[in-house]
């Protein structure tokens, strides 16, 4: 008995040892002192363990705790929403129980950086393709309203779309970037760089690196002419069927004729079976004349005709083509061509004939004239209207060739020019009178007995009375359907040519029914209603032209 006595007391004493070293909870703990979150927000876990029923409070509305309250050992999620600032932000979570603050979290949030990140800081193109291919498109992510800024004048970029709804919360666009064909060997680079309108500090530079393959290597020889060509062919993208053939030789190609030996004006031996004329035409195109023309050197005629939708296009002719010594008749004509290369004029010395009719032009080159072009004789600029309208009050910029001959002297430049056998000025926006040019006005001077022994024909009329000597030796004169008024000079109304220009159809109409831009009515006021007047001061041509008149 006294033993089991002993063994109970062992027992208690053990009992109550263990139950001294039991760790009891009692009061609230979490395993998070303070929250560092990203600007995009997101979601933080928590354990607590509490003898209490406690809440979770905040003061703000980009902060959530779920569950909000409990007791016991709980996971929590507090959440975060994404700030909508640049600056940093900052609260805190309390855990409430019988109104007394248990703990307080503290939550801080970074603000959005100034950014603008495309997805690709580098891009890499071909050296060639269609229009419609020419492009590549970048998403960009950023905060900011950006410029894209380079130096090369092969890259265009696209306005974008940007919705900065959501703060400084970044948000994406695209950037549709467009390219032009590379046309020489070597590979070429650029770098884009974007840069903040309104002047904001970005957290990490923001460019864009694009490399374009290199174009074809064109030899100077037989075979580049056929290369250069082919890729003049597809860079203008012309749509004339079986014009060229790259499985037959280049003398069968119907666009082309090349040079033989037996040519009187052959420049050297080197140019034989090299590509003499070029005549391309129907393109759909809105790229400048291609460079590749260079590798033509021995070209001698050049004919490119037929854009479509040409009143929109705005093409320039490349300044390659200036480099063509040996250029003599030039057609670029129904392109949408807008300028001619600042050094055009170094065609003067071989430019014959030159054809810009049906173009984009709002003035007359001032490069066009007799002192830097002494051997052409023939000049179209003809149609250069985007639009056609019939009241110069209307007139705006870019609609065609406009000029007013009141201030503007630039027909008068044209009418002086002495070598000129053809000129065409028919339908573009001319208004004000034709120049009457007095003897020595312009370096005009009356003509004299050295003309009529000079022409072989009776022009005792014509030096009697002191006719102005205007192109003397044009033979094709038309300034029809513009908007001129006021009288017909008598150096054209006398012209020893007249007879020659279809004058009634090709010089003295106007735009029918239409106003310049003092509201005058267009037209001249004394076209001849016969040419009685004609063959009385010129007898002699009454049997040159009378019958052929009557028969025509």
């Amino acid at each position: 008995m006294r033993k089991l006595y002993i063994l109970i007391a062992s027992a208690l004493v053990l009992g109550g040892c263990q139950n001294d070293t039991t760790e009891t909870f009692t009061g609230f703990e979490s395993d998070l002192a303070d929250i560092q979150a990203k600007a995009v927000g997101g979601e933080h876990k928590i354990t607590i363990r509490s003898d209490k029923e406690w809440t979770a409070q905040t003061d703000v509305p980009w902060l959530m705790i779920s569950p909000a309250n409990g007791r016991g050992e709980l996971t929590c999620c507090i959440k975060i929403d994404s700030t909508l600032i640049n600056d940093e932000r900052s609260s805190k979570v309390r855990f409430m129980a019988g109104g007394q603050v248990l703990q307080e979290i503290d939550v801080t949030q970074d603000g959005f950086e100034h950014i603008i990140t495309p997805n690709s800081n580098i891009l890499a193109i071909e050296a060639s393709a269609t229009r419609a291919e020419r492009y590549v498109e970048l998403d960009i992510e950023t905060n900011v309203e950006f410029d894209v800024m380079s130096d090369a004048s092969w890259i265009t970029v696209d306005d974008y779309s940007l919705t900065l709804d959501r703060g400084a919360r970044p948000r994406k666009t695209r950037l549709h970037i467009n390219w032009k064909m590379n046309s020489d060997p070597e590979i070429r680079e650029t770098t884009l760089t974007l840069l903040p309108k309104n002047g904001e500090t970005l957290a990490n530079p923001a460019t864009i690196t694009v490399r374009q393959m290199a174009g074809p290597l064109i030899e100077d020889n037989r075979k580049g002419d056929s290369l250069a060509v082919v890729t003049i062919y597809n860079k203008m993208e012309c749509w004339s069927e079986g014009v060229i053939s790259t499985t037959a030789p280049m003398s069968e190609w119907e666009c082309v004729r090349l040079w033989k030996s037996t040519d009187e004006s052959l420049p050297c031996q080197e140019a034989i079976g090299r590509v003499r004329d070029l005549d391309l035409s129907y393109f759909n195109t809105e790229d400048d004349i291609p460079s590749e023309l260079k590798h033509l050197k021995y070209l001698e005629t050049l004919s490119l005709y037929g854009n479509v939708n040409t009143m929109l296009k705005n093409i320039n002719l490349c300044p390659e083509v200036a480099t063509l010594n040996y250029l003599k008749d030039l057609r670029v004509a129904a392109m949408g061509l807008v300028s001619l290369p600042s050094n055009f004029t170094d065609l003067g010395d071989t430019l014959e004939t030159l054809d810009i009719n049906s173009n984009n032009f709002t003035a007359i080159p001032e490069c066009l004239n007799a002192e830097n072009f002494s051997k052409l004789t023939s000049l179209d600029l003809t149609s250069n209207r985007r639009t056609s309208i019939t009241d110069l009050r209307g007139i705006g910029d870019n609609m065609g060739v406009y000029v007013n001959m009141r201030n503007d002297d630039a027909v008068h430049r044209l009418l002086t020019w002495e070598n000129l056998e053809e000129l065409s000025l028919s339908y573009n926006y001319i208004e004000g009178s034709l120049p009457s040019f007095k003897d020595g006005e312009y370096g005009v001077r009356a003509y004299t007995m050295g003309d009529i022994i000079e022409r072989g024909d009776t022009l005792n009329w014509a030096v009697e009375n002191k006719l102005p000597r205007v192109l003397p030796n044009v033979h094709t004169l038309r300034i029809n359907l513009n908007f001129m008024t006021g009288e017909l000079p008598d150096w054209l109304l006398y012209h020893p040519n007249l007879m020659e220009w279809g004058a009634e159809v090709l010089v003295y109409p106007q735009q029918e029914k239409s106003y310049d831009s003092d509201g005058t009515l267009v037209g001249f006021t004394n076209v001849p209603t016969s040419q009685e007047y004609y063959f009385e001061a010129y007898p002699l041509y009454r049997s040159r032209y009378e019958f052929k008149d009557e028969i025509e």
